[in-house]
């Protein structure tokens, strides 16, 4: 993986290798060339899971490429499961000269950009990455169009891996939602908008302040919670308070408890530029929240009748009014079950890629 913090991919991986019936059959190692955040280390450490921390590509290519290949020399893997998108291909490639038996590029976004030299670099990364491997992954329909094609996707090439959750975990809990809301001196009767992801580009948190700005006008007892860390924390941090909103966002960080959070939300917004199928999603669903994503966002997230898709081109007063318009709803757990069916429990789903993994030690 391209980095070990708390996150979606990270997520995935703790809720589907910790579901596994029988985890002491298997020796795992997390690769990763950067890690951001100690305590999701600690908490992969704490699983029981082998850490290997190699050299940035940003920092040169060729000391990461011959850390990974000396990495992979040393354990000789069954399986190689890379979950780097576009830049599988090359982890992928050196697992096949290593012998392993079966190598997953899993794809988990769907990149959008207008710039033609960007455009042109994919284009010519993303056949490696279907040729150095023998399973193709992906966390949901468009991701896996972007990644393999729609022909791959619609013929069954692709398995589409879900981001599945611990449900029950985010089940609706007044006594949780209470909780955090005393925590941080948020009326009963106040106004919460959520949001949950990592600090970059692509999360948009910009345009989400500008969204929540023009939404303390029109209801001034709104409160936004702000759940993660990353590189853009300080820059946003600082827009917020240009803003004159520092009594009104809060800035939670990376924590161990975020189905807690959830509870104590209103509703859901995920503005982002682009998206695989964000496990966030799922988890605000679980919770029985309203949820407002961006139309750049795969519409196969929305399993239940709470989720609108609206465009991030628009003025932030429009998904300000929207947000506005999702409120007072109440919630209850009757979703857990249409999620379950839906195919989001991990209880299920994690025994599809133990086999998978199993089978491929047993060759």
């Amino acid at each position: 993986m391209s980095r070990l913090e708390s996150g979606g991919v990270e997520s995935v991986l703790l809720n589907y290798l910790g579901h596994f019936t029988h985890p002491e059959d298997f020796d795992i190692h997390i690769v990763t060339q950067d890690i951001n955040d100690e305590r999701c280390l600690q908490t992969f450490r704490e699983a029981g899971y082998n850490i290997d921390v190699v050299t940035h590509k940003k920092k040169s290519i060729l000391k990461n490429v011959v850390e990974v290949r000396r990495l992979l020399r040393r354990e000789r893997f069954d399986v190689v499961h890379s979950h780097m998108t576009l830049m599988n291909f090359y982890v992928l490639f050196l697992a096949s000269l290593t012998g392993s038996r079966l190598r997953i590029s899993h794809s988990h976004n769907a990149f959008r950009s207008s710039n033609l030299l960007k455009l042109a670099f994919w284009s010519a990364l993303k056949p490696l990455n279907k040729w150095f491997a023998n399973q193709w992954f992906a966390c949901g329909r468009e991701a896996g169009i972007f990644l393999f094609g729609k022909h791959a996707v619609d013929s069954g090439k692709v398995t589409i891996l879900p981001n599945a959750i611990d449900l029950g975990k985010f089940e609706y809990n007044p006594i949780a939602r209470a909780s955090i809301r005393k925590e941080f001196g948020i009326g009963e009767k106040d106004f919460v908008v959520g949001h949950v992801g990592r600090f970059m580009d692509q999360k948009n948190h910009k345009y989400l302040i500008d969204i929540f700005s023009s939404l303390v006008e029109k209801r001034p007892d709104s409160w936004l919670i702000l759940v993660g860390t990353g590189e853009l924390e300080k820059q946003i941090q600082d827009y917020v308070a240009e803003c004159g909103l520092m009594d009104r966002v809060i800035f939670v960080g990376s924590v161990d408890n975020v189905n807690d959070y959830y509870q104590a939300m209103d509703v859901f917004a995920l503005p982002s530029k682009f998206e695989g199928l964000p496990v966030v999603s799922i988890e605000a669903q679980a919770a029985d929240l309203p949820v407002l994503i961006s139309a750049n966002v795969d519409c196969s997230c929305a399993l239940t009748d709470n989720v609108k898709f609206t465009s991030v081109d628009l003025a932030p007063s429009v998904w300000a009014d929207e947000l506005l318009g999702m409120a007072g709803r109440s919630r209850g757990t009757e979703v857990q079950k249409r999620l379950q069916k839906a195919g989001y429990d991990i209880q299920t789903e994690a025994g599809r890629l133990e086999a998978l993994y199993r089978n491929a030690g047993e060759r």
